[in-house]
């Protein structure tokens, strides 16, 4: 469902609740990793009759009628049109009134892209003194827990550890930090033969769990769960200093949920921190590429105001097909667990080129996201045309490297979008999109540039010290002169 930031309540938000809930193709896609419920706000309409408006036509039309710009748009009633864009390119709106797609149109001149928002924008947190850090709800645990793309690569890479330690698996310590309730990998590390394994876990109610499920399992004389931040340990019991020290705390933008803090905090309780194979992940990466984004194309003012949305990204499933990238990705952080950033502050500079094949091929894209939120063949060739040669901020999302290739063996890694394309996948961590302007810049051509300057303020004290994030970006069309063209960036 749609999903704007406010925690005003209104008499039919129960309804309304119900009523968004249910996936749609328009829809940011599922927050597993963040799993607040909808909420609506009657801050995104500019008066109290176009509020009471949109929730009535929220109260008795069909979730794909809220998403159709006026009510002269196709009759939902009607077969589906299978045409493509080409087939209806020429094909006029269907009502005079039909608004023309809400892309403001690119100039000679550069123009601006800035977004700016805190770790824990639009996700469950913890509070705890002095800060907050991100916190899941069980059904965020069990995606965790039955991610394929994810689970099973840890599995894989702890067993290929395990394997190296001197004495073999059971004279092996592990330590998992940020345990979760199943105790996932500190019961994968036990299952595997690993001799003493300390799970960390900071959400009290998620502690209790996992150490519950330990002693289901009969191991609870090999796994000891502690209650609490991992900075907040002295030490581990005994002394005791780990061989693998497992520390899935990546969010989906990579250091988000704490890793930087908990990375250079935690070598104190490994027997070799230097190593990278101590480490797992040993090295948490961020990519971003510009992108294209279907709502906010379709959606402008005055009905909707996306400044409500300034300080804080919309977030996707990786899978959804309304958010399409203009360019290659490129890497923006890299965090090596054995070697820690040592400054707060990480800065990094980017340029991307419009890629014309992704302009073609993201125009079809949304022109099969539009026909299946009911617009006419015509309109839905419109508003495609505009929306795919538009860009509405940078997509950032995660890369785990959990293994490096040693003595041959390919590298264990964690995709979360393809790579190196940045294609689609199947996911439990979510791609991240800063809206970077009110309205999405439009009119692009392939070969014009985009550039970024972006700021990752990631505290490196406790792990509960909120990170923060700042892109400026600049679109320069085609034959215009780049920031890095003049010396700027």
């Amino acid at each position: 469902a749609i999903r704007i930031i406010s925690a005003e309540t209104m008499p039919l938000s129960p309804l309304l609740l119900l009523l968004l809930a249910p996936a749609h193709p328009f829809a940011p896609g599922v927050r597993t990793r963040s799993p607040r419920r909808v909420r609506l706000s009657a801050s995104v309409w500019p008066d109290d009759a176009s509020r009471r408006a949109a929730l009535l036509s929220v109260a008795v039309s069909p979730l794909p009628l809220l998403l159709r710009p006026t009510a002269s748009s196709a009759d939902p009633s009607s077969p589906a049109e299978t045409s493509s864009p080409a087939e209806t390119s020429s094909a006029a709106p269907s009502s005079p009134a039909d608004p023309p797609p809400s892309v403001a149109p690119s100039s000679s001149a550069a123009v601006p892209l800035h977004s700016s928002w805190l770790s824990v924008s639009g996700l469950n947190s913890n509070s705890t003194s002095p800060g907050n850090f991100v916190s899941f709800d069980p059904s965020a645990y069990r995606a965790m827990r039955d991610d394929q793309s994810r689970t099973p690569f840890f599995e894989r890479a702890i067993i290929a550890r395990l394997a190296e330690v001197p004495g073999g698996a059971a004279a092996a310590t592990v330590l998992d930090i940020g345990t979760g309730p199943f105790a996932l990998f500190a019961v994968a590390a036990a299952n595997c033969g690993a001799g003493r394994v300390f799970a960390v876990e900071a959400d009290p109610g998620a502690a209790i769990a996992a150490r519950e499920y330990v002693r289901k399992l009969g191991l609870s004389k090999v796994v000891t769960v502690l209650g609490g931040l991992s900075t907040d340990l002295a030490e581990l019991p005994g002394g005791a200093k780990a061989d693998l020290c497992v520390a899935e705390v990546v969010g989906s933008i990579a250091s988000e949920e704490g890793c930087v803090a908990t990375a250079a905090d935690a070598r104190r309780f490994v027997k070799d921190p230097a190593d990278p194979r101590s480490w797992m992940p040993c090295r948490a990466q961020t990519y971003a590429a510009p992108a294209s984004y279907t709502l906010h194309s379709l959606f402008g003012p005055p009905e909707f105001d996306w400044k409500k949305l300034a300080d804080e990204p919309v977030r996707f499933n990786c899978r959804d097909d309304g958010l399409q990238l203009l360019a290659d990705p490129v890497l923006v952080e890299d965090i090596s667990f054995a070697a820690p950033p040592r400054g707060d502050v990480a800065k990094t500079e980017v340029s991307f080129t419009v890629d014309p094949e992704r302009l073609q091929a993201n125009e079809l894209a949304f022109y099969r996201e539009y026909k299946n939120g009911r617009l006419s063949s015509g309109e839905s060739a419109l508003r495609a045309a505009a929306a795919a040669r538009s860009v509405s901020g940078f997509a950032l999302w995660p890369r785990l490297i959990l293994r490096e290739g040693y003595g041959g063996a390919d590298p264990i890694v964690v995709e979360t979008r393809e790579f190196p394309t940045g294609g689609h996948r199947r996911s439990h961590w979510q791609t991240v999109l800063p809206i970077g302007a009110e309205r999405p810049i439009g009119g692009l051509r392939g070969g014009d540039r985009i550039e970024a300057a972006m700021e990752f303020r990631r505290p490196t004290g406790r792990v509960d010290n909120t990170a923060s994030y700042t892109l400026d970006g600049k679109v320069y069309p085609s034959g215009t002169k780049a920031m890095s063209d003049e010396g700027k960036v």
